[in-house]
């Protein structure tokens, strides 16, 4: 029996091909997002290993491969990738930046999925890849620091052979190690407790763009007043509030709250309760809940529609109005395909 383009081990997100077509045909299953191409090569060897591995709320996805490999991402997906790369390269192009990304061997970075993005994955590579959503990054974030998740998670490449980010690829091997040679009923514990340390390796060891907001809101446990001054702006995001409602809530003086948020969230409580607001209206905007930026803004108590989108951009590098846009354009390519 011929092994070429059959699957020679066929699991959970794990198989072994030998031919461009069937490189393409399961990543097409497992990997849905991405338009997968695999150009020509000159030595006909298409040898591709791949492996998926579920975690409670993420993946563990690994690869090697002798041929070249292309992906053009379908739609925008709130997901971010950690990605390894053993050997070979990995480039990506974002046409929304018009930059190039290129992940060297020994490198990590992350990738963000976006509808247009471009991948490049050089012949000869092998790469390590943990997948997260970024609803988990943001509830993660906000949990272990009580700060509110503003940002998108960004990494730009540097070496994993050193430092915090070696520590994490080696949870991560650790992690398929073991994932694939437990019982089924010792699988689920240790995905739930390998899904809360990789996480938490990834805020606390990697310089990422988060890194000082996360080192803040880390260091100590914030007081109860602050942390039930957070909780009330979380309820009322869409109300009017002054700091003298936030200090009730509290059950604190204004000037004693104002110094807990100083110390422990470097910033003043109405400068949180703004990020906490445009927060909000970026997970409205990506989830297609947002008509007008207008009305958007205003129902967040935003009073300045102008002002509101200078500080979006800021927090998320682009204008609402841009996202919202992109947005509608996904969801029109989507209903169409």
């Amino acid at each position: 029996m011929t092994m070429l383009g059959r699957v020679v081990e066929q699991c959970v997100g794990t198989f072994e091909v030998y031919s461009r077509d069937a490189i393409v045909r399961n990543l097409d299953v497992l990997e849905p997002n991405w338009k997968w191409a695999v150009p020509s090569d000159s030595t006909g060897d298409y040898s591709f290993k791949f492996s998926k591995q579920p975690l409670q709320s993420a993946s563990i996805v690994s690869a090697e491969h002798s041929g070249g490999l292309e992906g053009v991402g379908k739609h925008d997906m709130p997901r971010v990738s950690i990605v390894f790369v053993l050997a070979g390269e990995v480039e990506v192009q974002d046409r929304r930046t018009r930059k190039t990304v290129r992940i060297s061997a020994n490198s990590v970075a992350s990738i963000s999925d976006r509808m247009g993005k471009r991948l490049e994955i050089k012949p000869r590579s092998s790469w390590l890849m943990f997948q997260v959503p970024e609803a988990v990054l943001r509830q993660h974030f906000e949990e272990l620091t009580g700060r509110p998740y503003v940002q998108e998670f960004a990494l730009s490449p540097v070496s994993f052979r050193q430092g915090g980010a070696q520590g994490l690829y080696q949870t991560l091997r650790q992690a398929e190690k073991d994932l694939t040679s437990a019982r089924p009923a010792e699988r689920v514990m240790l995905a739930k407790a390998y899904n809360e340390l990789v996480l938490v390796k990834l805020f606390a060891k990697l310089p990422h763009n988060l890194s000082d907001a996360f080192s803040r809101g880390a260091l100590e446990t914030a007081p109860r007043q602050l942390l039930r001054a957070e909780a009330f702006m979380r309820d009322n995001l869409h109300n009017a509030i002054m700091l003298e409602d936030l200090a009730n809530a509290a059950s604190c003086s204004p000037r004693a709250l104002q110094r807990m948020f100083r110390t422990y969230r470097g910033d003043t409580p109405m400068g949180i309760l703004c990020n906490y607001r445009l927060a909000a209206a970026h997970g409205a905007i990506k989830g297609g809940q947002a008509e007008s930026i207008t009305d958007l803004a205003m129902s967040l108590q935003f009073s300045n529609p102008g002002r509101f989108s200078v500080l979006y951009k800021h927090a998320y590098g682009f204008s609402p109005s841009s996202i919202l846009r992109f947005t509608r354009e996904r969801s029109d390519e989507a209903g169409t395909a």
